[in-house]
């Protein structure tokens, strides 16, 4: 869906996406259990998850002086499309709970995203991202970070909207 914003070889050739500092493992990227299972019983038995009550967090893995996702590979990520999570399909937008609403944010991480202007990323947002996140907020409420960072609020809406 974000290919009509960023490149599939943009992104292949970053990879900035699946590395972390120290300070944003809160955003390690949330997997439902049948996500997490494939990737146990498909890619690598030994990736270990937290349990945050019905979503399950990736553990990264250290990496120089930040960390990095264990399933990203030389060739990119492993996960075929269809077990990616959210946060990665839809990551530059974080989807977060600010109060009682919620926002929809920008990384400032992502080279290409950045040079975009914020209108064509609202436009994006209200024409074809909006629905996804509600989806999202109302099926998998605890894969919903509380706003953090002090990240650019692109979008603002309410559950019932």
């Amino acid at each position: 869906m974000l290919s009509e914003l960023i490149s599939r070889e943009d992104c292949a050739n970053c990879k900035i996406c699946c590395k972390f500092e120290p300070d944003e493992l809160i955003d390690a990227p949330t997997f439902t259990k049948k996500q997490m299972q494939y990737i146990k019983n498909n890619i690598n038995r030994d990736i270990k998850f937290i349990n945050i009550d019905d979503i399950y967090q990736i553990e990264m893995v250290k990496y120089k002086s930040k960390y990095k996702c264990p399933l990203l590979s030389e060739k990119g990520c492993m996960l075929p499309n269809k077990y990616r999570p959210f946060d990665c399909e839809s990551w530059p937008f974080y989807v977060m709970k600010n109060g009682d609403k919620f926002v929809i944010t920008k990384s400032n991480d992502c080279p290409i995203f950045n040079k975009i202007d914020d209108k064509v990323l609202i436009n994006f947002i209200e024409k074809k991202f909006l629905k996804i996140a509600k989806k999202i907020v109302k099926d998998n409420p605890s894969m919903i970070t509380e706003y953090n960072r002090g990240l650019n609020i692109l979008y603002e809406f309410n559950i019932n909207q």
